[in-house]
């Protein structure tokens, strides 16, 4: 099992070097990473932004490998999201990064009926974190804004074929909530009973799930003994899912501002992995995003 990223990175030169496309790529920050990527050799790229930015970037940063990279003149935002699917769509791209473009401006066009990579399935947002000497998945904090009870099961499938591929075959997925037990005036806490006894049946496999639980005692052994919650879970959680947008964002952010814990993001359900990384997040996290998209591709 993948337990950092630095693991994750070299995992990932075993396999073939992936196609990378990365729309607005006329940023540094999305110029460091593909240079990052293509100098550990997990990656080649189509970039498409302002090419005089970009090869200019290239020259200031990374001179030996301007011609290692494909560029695509383009700087209209949205003409940029069209051309980097359409790549995905045509076999020129297998990963799509988001550079200087938004997050809905891009999955738009993930989405667009006549050119997307949409597959029926639902789109989510997993969030790997390093911490405690292993890896640690959340979900969903970036797409869906206050997900049902259906759509909870689509997020947990997501996470688990993410941590699947991270080579953990049976991940402890925690769903959470401010409390342990089942409140009347909590949906999210209704749902996690639901969800765990569904899991109990057979129809989400892969995985062991249990909830709800609050956030300490599904990652804290310590705090799940004091409070006496019993489950193959508590403490022991692989995958955290929160219960709406603002906690896995404001979570998420935390980790990152608060932490300076390493993250990396990678949105699957599509035809392709999507990195919707944040504009303002550092290469690095870029960089292990990319590795992330890699593997579970």
């Amino acid at each position: 099992m993948i337990n950092s990223f630095v693991e994750l990175l070299r995992r990932v030169k075993d396999k073939p070097s992936k196609k990378v496309v990365i729309p607005g790529a006329d940023v540094p920050v999305a110029i460091q990473a593909a240079i990052y990527a293509k100098q550990e050799n997990i990656a080649d790229f189509l970039l498409i932004g302002d090419s005089k930015i970009i090869k200019e970037s290239l020259q200031a940063e990374a001179p030996e490998l301007i011609e290692a990279f494909k560029i695509e003149h383009e700087t209209e935002p949205a003409k940029m999201v069209e051309r980097a699917v359409t790549a995905v769509k045509e076999g020129r791209a297998e990963i799509i990064l988001k550079g200087n473009t938004s997050t809905s401006q891009l999955l738009k066009g993930v989405l667009n009926k006549e050119y997307g990579l949409q597959t029926g399935n639902i789109l989510s947002d997993v969030f790997v974190f390093e911490a405690k000497n292993r890896l640690t998945l959340m979900t969903d904090g970036g797409i869906i804004l206050y997900p049902q009870l259906q759509e909870k099961i689509a997020i947990i499938k997501n996470a688990v074929n993410v941590a699947h591929a991270l080579g953990n075959p049976n991940p402890k997925v925690a769903l959470l909530g401010a409390v342990e037990v089942p409140n009347l005036q909590m949906q999210c806490t209704l749902d996690a009973a639901v969800l765990a006894k569904m899991n109990q049946r057979g129809q989400i496999k892969g995985c062991v799930v249990d909830g709800p639980f609050a956030l300490d005692n599904a990652i804290s052994e310590k705090a799940a003994k004091i409070k006496k919650v019993e489950s193959p879970v508590a403490g022991k959680a692989d995958i955290l899912v929160v219960p709406n947008i603002e906690a896995g964002n404001i979570f998420g952010k935390s980790l990152t501002y608060y932490g300076n814990i390493m993250t990396a993001h990678v949105v699957m359900g599509a035809k392709a992995p999507i990195l919707i990384t944040s504009r303002a997040d550092d290469a690095y996290t870029k960089l292990y995003s990319i590795a992330l998209g890699i593997i579970s591709a």
